[in-house]
């Protein structure tokens, strides 16, 4: 097969679960199955690479480093030191998952897991999130082990079975092994932001944004408890209306905006792309306060950089037409952004309703930000810089903030730089199609992340 052909192979694979569908033990199946597609899918690789099973939420591949490259070398070793023996360069691990979120299949205009090719395109769940990106590496690894390539310093690829599931049973667990073996990494490579084309008004040149932060997650059911009954005697005050006027007021008063300090370096250096009055507001970023932010909150991709969100995405009550409910409940979800933590943001909430009758509890799990990493320039932006120019000519990279979540926050104690990047050019309509309907990717996409990750392992 050649590398399209294992792409649309991989989005055959229904990697997604839904309990009203399949067991868990037939889920796990699944992708047990799809992790023997790639061992089978990449036999250069799977020869070159040791590989670890750890279960069917996570699949490891070590690539071995050269222990006598010249880059290893200290320059100038002290006399009678250890330090004098050659060592090498720290280890680099790169991200991906292979679970995918369900797809509506009656709402697509092809079957979601037929990977069909049109107009330029290939059709399928996980095209944009994130088999494309899985494929990519393992495509590019495969390629240079043929030619017999060594790296510099040992490569970890860990991939992923359950991050559209919070990724504890795999990416958790994982990095817990990591720790376990003393392993630590330079940089951790994931998913994230993408090349974006007229995405951030007033730049009208494509950009890569390399995220290099992650908003925290949290969601918060609120409740209201009434007493059931026939829906032809109802009471005075009902749970439901109790419970709109609470959402009202989250509405009504979202959480501040906040300048941090990724957000501003981004609009500091985005601002050079800009003329006029808007660059000269986004240069200045802090100085201007509330005429900077009247500027940049322009549309929700980019007020949801400057602010903890707060989205309602599920509302329930009874179960039929003509019975009171005993209780009414709504799901909002938060992306915290730093320095908002779970703590801060459930008070603020709570503030905000300022009612007794609306109970506020955390639903599922919730996890803080993750902190900028320091000192990010040194730890991989080089070679993503050269790789981009590779895929990418004449692209800038600009450091900007991951709004959603990934499996990298696990691993945030065994590195001190997290680097989240999908080295493909999507435009807001294509964007907008990760985890909706008729998600797809063009081959020249898929292409261009193939030479940008070839690049990348060659300068590792």
């Amino acid at each position: 097969m050649d590398y399209i052909d294992k792409f649309q192979q991989a989005l055959k694979i229904p990697t997604y679960f839904k309990s009203d569908e399949f067991s868990v033990s037939d889920h796990e199946k699944t992708l047990e199955c799809f992790q023997e597609f790639l061992f089978n899918s990449f036999p250069h690789l799977s020869k070159t690479a040791e590989r670890y099973v750890l279960s069917p939420y996570s699949v490891a591949y070590r690539i071995a480093g050269s222990s006598d490259s010249s880059a290893a070398q200290p320059t100038k070793p002290p006399a009678n030191s250890s330090a004098a023996q050659p060592t090498k360069p720290p280890a680099a691990l790169f991200l991906a998952h292979y679970d995918v979120v369900p797809a509506e299949k009656e709402k697509w205009k092809t079957d979601p897991f037929g990977a069909k090719i049109q107009d330029g395109y290939i059709y399928g769940r996980g095209s944009l999130d994130m088999k494309n990106t899985l494929i990519g590496i393992m495509q590019a690894a495969e390629n240079l082990c043929v030619q017999g390539w060594k790296p510099k310093r040992d490569i970890w690829f860990v991939f992923g079975g359950d991050e559209e599931r919070s990724g504890f049973l795999g990416a958790g667990k994982t990095a817990q092994w990591f720790k376990e073996r003393g392993q630590r990494f330079d940089f951790v490579l994931d998913e994230g932001t993408p090349v974006a084309e007229g995405q951030i008004k007033g730049i009208e040149t494509p950009v890569a944004l390399i995220s290099i932060e992650e908003k925290g997650y949290l969601s918060l059911k609120l409740s209201v408890d009434q007493e059931p009954g026939h829906a032809s005697r109802p009471p005075e005050v009902q749970a439901a209306a109790v419970l709109a006027r609470a959402l009202c007021k989250i509405v009504k008063k979202p959480f501040p905006f906040l300048l941090n300090a990724t957000v501003e370096l981004f609009f500091k250096k985005a601002s050079n792309l800009m003329s006029g009055l808007k660059g000269f507001v986004m240069r200045h970023a802090r100085a201007l306060g509330p005429l900077f932010f009247k500027h940049a909150a322009v549309n929700p991709t980019m007020t949801s950089m400057l602010r903890t969100t707060a989205a309602i995405t599920q509302l329930s009550g009874s179960a039929a037409d003509n019975v009171m409910p005993s209780e009414a409940s709504a799901v909002i979800n938060l992306r915290l952004l730093w320095p908002w933590t779970v703590e801060k943001a459930v008070a603020f909430i709570k503030k905000t309703i300022k009612d007794d009758r609306v109970k506020v509890n955390i639903y599922g799990n919730a996890t803080n930000p993750v902190a900028a990493s320091s000192g990010f320039m040194n730890h991989g932006w080089q070679e993503l810089t050269d790789a981009m120019e590779e895929a990418w000519p004449g692209i800038p990279l600009f450091p900007f903030i991951m709004v959603a979540t990934t499996d990298s926050r696990h691993y945030k104690d065994i590195t001190d730089c997290i680097l989240r990047f999908n080295p493909y050019k999507l435009n807001s309509e294509e964007l907008g199609k990760i985890h909706g309907h008729d998600e797809r990717i063009s081959v020249e996409n898929l292409h261009r992340g193939l030479s940008f990750y070839t690049s990348l392992l060659r300068l590792l």
